[in-house]
């Protein structure tokens, strides 16, 4: 649990019509899968609800790794002020 790898992964597809992503996350040493969580809506938001879930459930890890996906890094987005 030294080191985690985040990612979001393929299009799960519903019986509406709509389609979810899976937000997953592994470590690195073990191959332990740490995070599976089906979100709606892809955002930074719920990557970050499943990455505390899993903090909460296996303790904080000393690393993460992810790719440059925006919901990752903000990048594609306005900053929000800081309150």
């Amino acid at each position: 649990m030294h080191l985690w790898q985040l990612d979001l992964v393929g299009g799960i597809p519903l019986a509406d019509g709509r389609e979810c992503k899976m937000v997953t996350g592994i470590d690195d040493h073990s191959r332990f899968v740490v995070i599976a969580a089906v979100v709606a809506v892809p955002s930074g938001r719920a990557v970050c609800a499943a990455f505390t879930a899993a903090m909460h459930r296996y303790g904080v890890p000393f690393e993460v790794l992810s790719d440059n996906g925006k919901q990752f890094t903000g990048r594609h987005h306005r900053p929000q002020p800081v309150g």
